[in-house]
């Protein structure tokens, strides 16, 4: 399924004209606010949950979106579209059984539907996005991205030498690994982890790297700057996630002569900083595998194979790992363990081997939209290297969410659904959409 389902609405002569560009754009910005801006809501007892200035914002850019697509009486659902509003039916229903399955209680019910609900709050930004956007936006939204990416690793780069242990800096009654980890020097930025922090910058590298194989100019500075920003994040997770990543633009293009400059600038400057890189890392323990961050995600890869086995159709329910997980006797005191890192495991685990063909085939809707526009003879290098960008991040973010639930984190999700958006709107080049 590649063709977009289009609802047949036709616009009126005079109607409203809504350009939703703008508020994309800063939308996108606010992404600078991460963590910084949380309003508590709730406590589920183990973890709080907040309300974002993220979600505010995004919340704005649907209902502005809302009014675009029925000024316009436009609706699309293109193949992703499908798909994802099918898995998240199927973790509903999941849920749902869930509840007489694990004796979930009314309050515990309600909080795993409410993440399905931001799932599918965030899906909305690219709903937006493809019925709102037209494709001489792409440049400009994919810009906002950009710079938002390159603010965020330079201010990381500023608090990792400037204000060490910054979670506890800005939540200074937070409790120590059960909010916010201690971090030390880590570059965590705005978001408070580092793990995290290195997906975000991830993505901005991928497209960078993206756009010289496309032999587009990217200035070095850009990859200066989130290349330092990705190592002070010792996030081993994020450094493997690139690799792949890399890997993953080279198998669709290959290596132009930027690409291969960049590379060799690259490994020069590594090669200077390797003995205080390595010092770095020793202090944080990421020399080994054997350190209790890497054993505990081994141990939950576990737990969540084991739930799999017990539930491997539907799974266990969009969000109930937590609760499921008291019931098979794991604790769950910290705020961790309400989610299970392993990426496509925990896709898997929540909606069962039905949910992860769905999301599966979603992603592969998205990697077929990215191929369409790289293989397409009248793509500008500009737009070859976005799409090429935006199939990498698929692989990327698979690879990155084994080590941590970056698959379903807010900021990565809206990043991530902008970024899979633009493919689809540069396909519009030569087609009427409003």
């Amino acid at each position: 399924m590649t063709a977009p389902l289009v609802v047949p609405l036709t616009a009126r002569r005079g109607s409203l004209t809504i350009r939703v560009a703008p508020l994309f754009c800063g939308t996108i910005v606010l992404l600078l606010v991460g963590n910084l801006g949380r309003i508590p809501v709730f406590s589920t007892g183990g973890r709080d949950v907040p309300i974002l200035i993220t979600d505010l914002a995004v919340a704005a850019l649907i209902v502005v979106g809302g009014l675009a697509m029925a000024s316009h009486r436009v609706f699309r659902l293109d193949a992703v579209a499908a798909y994802a509003l099918l898995f998240a039916g199927l973790g509903a229903i999941s849920a749902m059984l869930a509840i007489p399955r694990f004796g979930l209680s009314p309050f515990e019910a309600i909080v795993s539907l409410g993440y399905l609900a931001r799932w599918l709050f965030y899906f909305g930004v690219y709903l937006v996005a493809i019925n709102t956007l037209r494709s001489d936006d792409v440049d400009s939204v994919w810009q906002a991205l950009e710079w938002t990416i390159l603010l965020f690793a330079a201010f990381g780069i500023f608090q990792s030498a400037f204000l060490p242990g910054f979670a506890q800096m800005v939540y200074p009654t937070s409790r120590p690994y059960l909010d916010w980890d201690i971090q030390g020097r880590r570059l965590v930025s705005t978001f408070l982890d580092p793990n995290f922090a290195g997906a975000f910058i991830d993505i901005g590298l991928v497209v960078c790297f993206a756009r010289l194989a496309a032999r587009e100019r990217v200035g070095s500075w850009k990859l200066l700057v989130l290349g330092v920003a990705l190592v002070l994040t010792a996030s081993r997770s994020s450094i493997l996630a690139l690799f792949v990543g890399a890997l993953t633009i080279v198998m669709i293009s290959g290596l132009s002569k930027q690409a291969v400059r960049a590379i060799i600038a690259g490994l020069i400057l590594l090669v200077a900083a390797l003995p205080k890189l390595l010092v770095f890392a020793k202090a944080y323990h990421k020399l080994g595998i054997d350190d209790p961050s890497a054993l505990a995600r081994v141990t939950v890869w576990l737990r969540g194979w084991t739930v799999f086995k017990d539930h491997w159709l539907i799974g266990v329910g969009f969000n109930t790992w937590g609760y499921v997980a008291e019931r098979y006797g794991w604790v769950t005191a910290i705020a961790a363990n309400y989610a299970i890192d392993g990426g496509l495991l925990f896709v898997t685990v929540m909606t069962g081997l039905a949910g992860l063909a769905l999301f599966v085939a979603m992603l592969w809707s998205i990697f077929s939209a990215s191929r369409r526009v790289w293989r397409d003879p009248l793509a500008s290098a500009k737009q070859r290297g976005l799409a090429i960008g935006a199939a990498a991040s698929i692989p990327t973010i698979v690879v990155h969410s084994l080590f941590t639930n970056s698959l379903m984190q807010p900021f990565l999700m809206e990043a991530l659904w902008v970024l899979w958006a633009l493919p689809h709107v540069a396909l519009r080049r030569t087609t009427t959409t409003h």
